[in-house]
């Protein structure tokens, strides 16, 4: 299926790259601010929704003068069968997490989130661990700029179907944007960041990115962009990578039931040595997202990416593809349920890009949940995962299951 829909997305993207299109966007009194999206996207989540409605969902924050406290508590109960402590090592065992989350409002200023957990393994082979997150995010105007600035901070220790084993690594990013009207349909965006990545056994990586797009925004219903972004990937121990993208963009919102992102290009990539050879990709993601009632809502996304490895001398180039279905029930439960494929090819640096290891990494969960009084819910679930990979070691199939408690003021 992966491969059907990539040749559609890569026949799309390209063909966009002539397409100029239209678009939109506002706010004032307070409004909590949503909080960006990481980069640095665990491989493995599940996700729990409350089952009441939004109105009810919604916490009331603690006041501390112009501030806005939101915290939160959970406990997660997991029994996991077959999954990988080391190449070539599966191992079994019942694994507790107690989560925490305190999240800051300043007005429509900023906003600081952070979230520790500690996490225990019966298995005495698997080693105990406690991670920390931070997150900062601003928004100002500057004249005639808008103006956004945000800093993310992760230490911690996880299983990675990459390394195949649990990995401590510390990821640091930082990202600032600006953003100007040109005229009433045509906006300059810009942005510049940079994402450090430092580990106990594997290649540190640090990543730097600018990227400048023009924007038509001529509706509330259809927006497109043309875009460029230079990087630079800079790996120790390893070869450095420099990159060139140039992107398009196009969203497209019909209804409130309805909206598709594309975003779509050519990646152009060189090792930084004399005598090595530019290799050029299509790069895209694509997302569709439609209500198809008042409580079901229908999810898909497509994204095919290249970032540098854990290991030395390689990038990672994936295609993934994920169905997800969101489904009350009662009233009072919410069913989630999706599937997820992930093809990665492991490209070797010192061989000009050529393909080394090859994986195929397949995932199905299912979550239902409910609210018990207005700030506690419970949820229960299972999450199948399997990974068919050529090279010895890194092949697995695992089966999770367990449920959660959490508390939110």
């Amino acid at each position: 299926m992966i491969m059907i829909l990539r040749s559609s997305a890569t026949a799309f993207s390209l063909s966009f790259l002539i397409f100029q299109g239209h678009a939109q966007e506002s706010s004032n009194s307070y409004t909590p601010m949503v909080p960006r999206e990481s980069r640095n996207v665990s491989e493995a989540s599940n996700v729990s929704l409350s089952a009441l409605t939004p109105q009810l969902r919604e916490s009331t924050p603690l006041q501390l003068g112009p501030v806005l406290l939101r915290p939160s508590l959970n406990y997660r109960y997991t029994q996991s069968d077959g999954f990988l402590a080391g190449p070539g090592n599966r191992q079994d065992s019942v694994i507790e997490t107690i989560g925490a989350s305190f999240a800051f409002d300043y007005r429509d200023l900023w906003s600081l989130t952070y979230n520790p957990s500690w996490t225990h393994y019966s298995n005495a082979f698997l080693e105990d661990r406690d991670s920390h997150s931070l997150n900062f995010n601003t928004g100002f105007a500057l004249q005639d700029w808008s103006m956004g600035f945000s800093q993310r901070f992760r230490k911690g220790g996880q299983t990675l179907i990459e390394t195949a084993a649990q990995t401590d690594q510390e990821t640091f990013g930082t990202t600032l944007s600006a953003s100007r009207q040109l005229t009433s349909t045509w906006y300059l965006d810009l942005s510049a960041g940079q994402d450090l990545r430092s580990t106990r056994r594997y290649s540190d990586v640090t990543q730097h990115s600018v990227s400048s797009w023009l924007r038509r925004q001529a509706s509330s219903k259809v927006n497109s962009s043309i875009g460029l972004t230079w990087g630079y990937s800079d790996m120790d121990p390893g070869l450095n990578t420099e990159y060139h993208q140039a992107l398009v963009r196009f969203g497209f919102k019909p209804t409130v039931r309805l909206s598709a992102n594309l975003q779509g290009g050519i990646d152009s990539r060189k090792v930084d040595t004399a005598g090595f050879k530019k290799e050029e990709n299509p790069t895209y993601s694509a997302s569709l997202r439609y209500q198809a009632f008042d409580y079901t809502t229908i999810a898909i996304n497509l994204s095919r990416r290249i970032n540098a490895s854990y290991f030395s001398n390689f990038n990672r180039e994936a295609e993934a593809l994920t169905l997800s279905l969101n489904q009350r029930l009662l009233g009072r439960f919410s069913l989630t349920a999706s599937y997820g494929q992930r093809l990665s090819d492991y490209l070797g640096l010192l061989d000009n890009f050529v393909v080394g290891r090859t994986d195929k990494y397949d995932s199905f969960s299912v979550n239902l949940s409910t609210q018990l009084i207005n700030r506690l819910s419970v949820s229960a679930f299972y999450r199948k995962n399997e990974n068919a990979t050529n090279t010895s070691g890194f092949g697995f199939s695992s089966d999770q299951s367990g449920f959660s408690i959490g508390y939110r003021y």
